[in-house]
């Protein structure tokens, strides 16, 4: 036999006792792995707990006169004035022919019914809050005449 015969025979035989054992030990490896018990740290995992988020509502720092539009003609002798003011302000509004008191809402919403005089009326209205005080002015002009 040539040495390549030989060494491939050797090297074949070697293999094989290393198979051999690995299967005949193999399963009281495995037997002795079953009795170790491997303990995992336990993890609580749960959703973070969140506040709900507060709706933001803007705060009213100003008053504004929505309608009736500067320079206006009515032709009704009372008209609407309706606006926003700041939230719960008083809200008091006067005109040539006649003057009125309200409260705004939550929202800071108001609107408040005027007696209008024949031509030019000069419309105020001033809010009270705290103390705050807010005035703005428009001017409506009535006239009886159907236009």
């Amino acid at each position: 036999m040539n040495k390549d015969a030989l060494l491939a025979t050797l090297i074949g035989f070697i293999v094989g006792m290393i198979l051999t054992a690995c299967i005949v030990v193999s399963p009281k490896i495995i037997r002795s792995l079953s009795r170790i018990s491997i303990t995992l740290p336990k993890i609580n995992i749960s959703a973070p707990k969140h506040s709900p988020t507060p709706t933001i509502t803007p705060i009213i720092t100003t008053l504004t006169i929505d309608s009736p539009i500067m320079e206006s003609i009515a032709t009704e002798e009372e008209i609407l004035v309706s606006g926003s003011a700041p939230p719960h302000a008083l809200i008091v509004s006067q005109s040539n022919g006649s003057d009125a008191v309200t409260q705004s809402d939550a929202q800071g919403k108001y609107a408040i019914k005027l007696t209008l005089l024949e031509g030019k009326n000069d419309v105020t209205v001033t809010s009270y809050a705290g103390n705050s005080t807010l005035s703005q002015n428009v001017i409506v002009y009535y006239s009886q005449e159907k236009l």
